[in-house]
């Protein structure tokens, strides 16, 4: 199905249920009836511009407004912006792999269930891929990102990240490395900045005040001392009973950011987790 609006941008939404056909490697927007999440959407836009990626949007519910909320809503622009119909909740890591999405932005609102940190980490707990959080109020820029950096081995996948943002949206990069008593925060610092050297992307090491286990926090309260206009933080590898009863670090991470926040989950696949 396809549909034009009055600025000539066309939308798409492949057959319920069939992906075939559908293009790849898209920056997916979480949505829900009633809510057009016009941050997350410029956000999006200015991803895909610079990674030359379309956009689709997808539904954590019913909602049969979806071609209005594209028409009525969106900015102008060359981005091509395609949807998905059916409410995808149950679904959500399922049907972004099978799209083979490159991330999903979701922009938090006092409207369900955007309200709710806890349930969006929750919903994104197993995805492969980098999911975004963004505040109605908050500027979305690219010049700078702020990459804590802990002891653990999967803070190497940060680098990738960091990376591609430097090559393809010219970001420089602030690493902060924590401030530990062992090597092992200084030795993924090392594995990102050889990454970064190998593209020539512009970096900063900058030696925290905390250590592991507060780095990522002190990475957001101080975005605006580093003039950093992005985060890259890494989910919490399990939870624990703190966890459960006073929520993750994430959770209170994202709560108190000024800036958005990048999300990555670790990756039994590609790291071994232990210390």
């Amino acid at each position: 199905m396809e549909i034009t609006d009055n600025n000539s941008n066309t939308h798409q939404s492949p057959p319920s249920g069939d992906l075939g056909g559908f293009s790849r490697d898209q920056i997916f927007i979480a949505t829900a009836t009633g809510f057009f999440p016009k941050k997350a959407f410029e956000y999006a836009i200015k991803i895909a511009n610079g990674f030359s990626k379309e956009i689709c949007l997808i539904s954590l519910d019913e909602n049969p407004n979806i071609i209005d909320f594209i028409a009525e809503n969106q900015p102008s622009t060359d981005v091509k912006i395609n949807y998905l119909e059916g409410n995808k909740t149950n679904t959500l890591t399922e049907t972004l792999e099978s799209a083979e999405a490159s991330m999903i932005v979701f922009e938090l609102s006092g409207k369900k269930p955007f309200n709710s940190i806890s349930y969006l980490l929750k919903l994104s707990r197993k995805l492969r891929i980098p999911y975004i959080f963004v505040k109605e109020y908050q500027k979305i820029m690219f010049d700078n990102i702020i990459v804590p950096i802990t002891f653990l081995n999967e803070e190497k996948e940060k680098g990738r990240f960091a990376n591609n943002l430097g090559r393809f949206m010219k970001s420089e990069i602030t690493l902060l490395r924590a401030n530990d008593y062992g090597s092992k925060a200084q030795s993924n610092t090392n594995a990102i900045k050889t990454l970064l050297d190998k593209y020539a992307i512009k970096y900063e090491e900058i030696k925290a005040n905390k250590d592991s286990y507060k780095v990522e926090m002190e990475a957001v309260l101080t975005a605006s001392h580093y003039k950093a206009e992005m985060a890259i933080i890494t989910a919490s590898r399990e939870y624990g009973l703190d966890d459960i009863i006073f929520g993750p670090k994430e959770l209170h991470i994202i709560r108190k950011a000024e800036i958005p926040v990048m999300m990555l989950n670790p990756r039994g696949d590609l790291y071994v987790l232990c210390d």
